[in-house]
Formats: C-alpha cells, structure tokens, sequence
C-alpha cells in the first residue's frame, strides 16, 4: 500500500514538476509581458492611447519606439497588444504585419511578406505593377471594406527599423509613412530600433512624412523593483491545476527573494546588466535543475547558474593547458598580429617561442 502511495506520489510531483517547467520555459523563453511593466508604465499609457486612436477611432499614426537592446521595447510593444485585444472591435478586425530588418532584406522580400501576412496572395496573383508605391496601394484598397472608419485597421511593426533604412532610397519606409498620412485604410507604423540617432538617418523626404512621435524606453527600475521582477518571473499563477505545490513553489521563491546568497547572485546581475533577457537566461538555467526529486529552486541553483551564465568560453578553452601550450599559443599571436592574418606554419611559432 504504501509503495502505491509512493508511486502516486512521485507521479503527481512528475506531472507538477512537468507543468512548472513547461510555463516557466514559456514565459522566460518567449519574454511573454506578465503582471505588471516595470519602469515602462508612462511609455505603455502613450503607446495604448496612440493604438486605440487606430483601431478604435480609424485614426493613422506612426511612432518610434527608442532603446538599448533588452530594454523591454518588444515586450512593451506585446503588453500592450494583448490588452487591446481584449476589446472586441480589435479582436476581429486589427491586421498586423510585422516585419523585420534582418530578414527582410530589400524591399521586394518586404512587399512579399506584406502580402503573405495580409492573405492577399490570390488577390495579387500575377498582376504587373508599376512601382512599390502602386503595389502597396493596391494591396491597402484590397483591404477596404466601405469607408475609413469601416475598412480593417492595419498595423506594421518594423523590428530592427534601422536596417530598413539602408533599403534603397528608402522607398519602404517612404511608402508607409505616406499611408500613415493619407491613405484612407487607418494605418499606424511602429518601428522599434536601438540607434538613438535614428532620425539622422531617414531621408529628408521620409523624415517630412514621419510624425516625429519617439517613445524612449530604459531599463529605469532600481534594485528592489529588480528583485520584485526576480519574484514575478518565477512564481506561479493563482490557476495553477496543484494549488498545494503552486503555495509551497511561490513560499520558497519568497524565501528566496530575502536570501543573503540569492540577493548578491542578483546584485552582481543587476550591476552587470539590467537587460531582463539576462534575468531570464539565469532563471532558465536554474528551472533547468527542477526534478522530481529536486522539485524546488534553491539558492545552490541560482549560484551554479550564475557561474554558468558569466562563464567565459575562451577562458575555458584556455584553461588546463600546460606551461609550453600557453607559450606557443601567445607567439602563434604575436605571429598572428605580424603578419596580418597571413598564414604561418609550425616551425615559424616554433622559432618565434624560442626566442621570446
């Protein structure tokens, strides 16, 4: 009997421990915005109202969202989507299109990617335009359902904006920005970018089609908000299906929040990098160690975690050699530099070591 027990036991605690790592791996992974935004709440209230104007009002609009990677601005971005989406009218008729400029490399491979993400595939076929300007146009009046206020709001999300910069004649951006202004299709244009000097870089004729509406986002939060998102990041929803491990897991990450060892594993963190992927990657690391029989975080976790996390793979590589290995390693250098990438052979580094 009470080996049955036992085996229940670990049973359930498998599939508990199964479901932790399944949401916690979700939410760490994609950087999906859960409670509340930390140090964005000003940024977040601009951009929803600037949204709503869209796909509430039939309003067009463009904005740029401005930050140093990891900053939050995808994640702004995101939180404030799946609020609007709550709202019915948004729900059924906000068409996204996000594009980015690492992949979208030129402008052809952007308009083909509008049109795969509108479905508009059949419509265009394999009609012949004159210009970017006239495709665009064409697939915005596909769109068209009666009047402004009646057509479907569309939304372009450019990730990576400064790349499309480097478009030629920046006939993309040039295009959107005038629809943003004129079309009769509401249509709003979000780019997010890390280059503050951003406007410097957009021609003199898209810049006059631009809004010149900037949403700056930085990591402003102080240690004790760090802390306060170390805790939401990794505790568990009230929903949880085991109310009883979904207490005891959220009581231990309590625990481990006033932990002497764990605040000085994130001390060093929050004074390394602010950037929350880094948070995430550290909690991922120790989420990673949860087993049945190890179902709980503990600060030995969070502490291998971080060495693993600021782990320099060169140093490693580097590490365990002897004496001679080092040696011949910095004159294959010195070679290296003399030479300028050229190539040397054995005997060269050889003679170069013997008369270092």
């Amino acid at each position: 009997m009470s080996k049955r027990k036992s085996k229940e036991s670990i049973s359930t605690n498998g599939e508990c421990i199964s479901q932790v790592q399944k949401l916690l791996r979700e939410r760490l992974c994609h950087h999906y915005a859960t409670g509340k935004l930390f140090g964005t709440e000003h940024q977040y209230r601009h951009l929803l109202e600037l949204l709503k104007r869209t796909t509430v009002h039939g309003e067009s609009n463009s904005a740029l969202i401005i930050g140093p990677r990891g900053s939050g601005k995808t994640a702004l971005l995101n939180h404030v989507l799946k609020d609007l989406m709550e709202i019915k009218q948004v729900r059924e008729n906000l068409l996204e299109v996000r594009l980015n400029g690492l992949l979208q490399t030129n402008d052809k491979v952007a308009l083909k990617e509008i049109t795969r993400q509108l479905r508009l595939e059949n419509v265009v076929g394999d009609k012949v335009f004159g210009s970017f300007a006239e495709n665009l146009a064409f697939l915005l009046e596909a769109l068209r359902t009666g009047n402004r206020t009646s057509s479907c709001p569309v939304l372009f999300i450019l990730d990576e904006f400064d790349l499309f910069v480097h478009h030629k004649n920046q006939t993309l951006l040039y295009n959107l920005f005038d629809i943003s202004q004129s079309a009769q299709t509401p249509v709003t244009v979000i780019g997010l970018t890390c280059r503050q000097d951003i406007l410097e870089l957009l021609e003199k004729r898209v810049k006059s089609r631009f809004s010149h509406r900037q949403i700056y986002v930085i990591n402003s939060f102080d240690f004790k908000q760090y802390v306060r998102i170390f805790k939401e990041q990794l505790s568990l929803p009230a929903e949880f299906p085991d109310e009883t491990f979904a207490q005891k897991w959220n009581n231990n990450v309590q625990h481990l929040s006033v932990d002497k060892t764990v605040q000085d594993v994130l001390q060093n963190l929050f004074h390394y990098t602010k950037d929350l992927r880094s948070l995430h990657l550290l909690l991922m690391l120790a989420v990673s160690n949860v087993t049945v029989h190890h179902p709980l975080i503990t600060a030995s976790d969070l502490q291998e975690a971080s060495k693993q996390y600021r782990m320099d793979s060169k140093a490693n590589i580097v590490h365990g050699l002897s004496v001679l290995e080092i040696c011949l390693i910095i004159a294959m250098k010195h070679l290296n530099d003399v030479y300028e990438g050229e190539p040397f052979n054995f005997q060269m580094v050889y003679n170069g070591e013997r008369n270092a």
